[in-house]
């Protein structure tokens, strides 16, 4: 028996899951690093790797956070690397 959506709740499923796709993303690629480089994934707040102040709620949302700051720390204005946006999509 095959179940078809309604169009909406079809793009509302599709936008959820992706979200969901992007935080997750965002979250292993933070579990990796820190676990390189030694620190504690619970203990620390994520933070610029340059200057390294730490970085607030709005500086975390997954690829859009890069595209309204093109690609630079609101800090330190250093570049931040494509690494991360990939490895979040």
């Amino acid at each position: 028996m095959k179940v078809e959506l309604p169009p909406l709740l079809f793009g509302c499923c599709t936008f959820v899951i992706a979200l969901l796709g992007l935080v997750m993303g965002s979250f292993l690629n933070c579990a990796a690093i820190r676990g390189a480089t030694g620190e504690k994934l619970a203990k620390s707040r994520s933070h610029c790797m340059t200057c390294g102040h730490p970085l607030g709620a709005k500086d975390l949302i997954p690829v859009l956070s890069r595209l309204l700051l093109k690609g630079k720390c609101r800090y330190c204005g250093a570049k931040i690397s494509l690494k991360y946006t990939v490895a979040e999509l």
